[in-house]
């Protein structure tokens, strides 16, 4: 796993290193000590995790998560400080861990261990689909680009459909907002769809979208995503949930309530 440590104190990052190196010790491990250098890092190189100290000079861990996340949205945060009270900040930035200085070796494992976004080694071949956290789509580790907005949608919906066959008039329901089903609007959705096969067709996998008369669905085992692991019983999977799923979508919020309440699937 590739980590990067942010800390002004030079003493404290090294010894944080020296845990994480030994909790990941096939992994590699960078240490700046401002967030200057740590926006740098995000310029040129992937980052699985980064470790942050809040109480920085200048710009604090808060604030650098943030600005990190803009330029790499895959890579996951945990703050690592001597502060308890930043808890309730911490956790709103999306944090994947939280953890109170000095960091054992074994509070970095159970880190490591939950992160919110699979890091890019683990995903780096075929397609992965992130349901937990807002949703997002990677290709050979990097993330798949849409043309439009409601293209990407339409295939969120189709996933947490989980390979049932959706009708137009559903699909119009869900990408405008419960708005009344018309003829323009059924046309920008067979555009949104054709969108989305020639998408898949690129990525040469044009057998992952099921086009049929009056609907449309995602072939299931054309797709590895933290959703259905976590509803397949996958350890991986589970630890990745942290009660967030596709949360930039309105129409998740069943699905996000019945995870909530431990669901996991027909018949659990």
């Amino acid at each position: 796993m590739r980590s990067l440590i942010v800390d002004d104190s030079m003493l404290a990052a090294a010894s944080l290193a020296k845990v994480v190196e030994q909790a990941d010790p096939k992994g590699s491990c960078r240490v700046v000590n401002s967030a200057a250098e740590a926006l740098d890092v995000c310029e040129t190189d992937p980052i699985d995790v980064a470790f942050l100290d809040i109480e920085m000079p200048g710009v604090n861990g808060l604030v650098l998560a943030q600005r990190m996340r803009e330029r790499l949205p895959e890579t996951n945060v945990v703050f690592v400080t001597g502060y308890p009270g930043y808890a309730l900040d911490a956790w709103k930035t999306q944090a994947s861990s939280f953890l109170v200085k000095p960091a054992s070796e074994q509070d970095v494992r159970q880190a490591l261990s939950s992160l919110r976004v699979m890091p890019t080694r683990l995903r780096e071949r075929g397609l992965y689909v992130q349901c937990f956290g807002n949703f997002e789509v990677f290709f050979d580790g990097k993330p798949v680009s849409f043309e439009r907005s409601h293209t990407k949608e339409l295939l969120a919906y189709l996933i947490d459909r989980r390979g049932a066959l959706v009708s137009m008039g559903e699909l119009v329901s869900v990408l405008w907002e419960e708005q009344p089903d018309t003829p323009s609007r059924r046309s920008q959705l067979r555009t949104f769809i054709s969108d989305l096969r020639r998408t898949f067709e690129r990525l040469g996998l044009p057998q992952a979208i099921i086009r049929r008369r009056g609907g449309v669905a995602v072939s299931v085992s054309s797709v590895e995503c933290d959703y259905y692991g976590f509803i397949g019983g996958l350890p991986e999977a589970t630890a990745r949930y942290h009660g967030e799923y596709m949360l930039q979508y309105w129409w998740a919020e069943p699905t996000a309530a019945r995870l909530a309440s431990g669901w996991a699937g027909e018949g659990a």
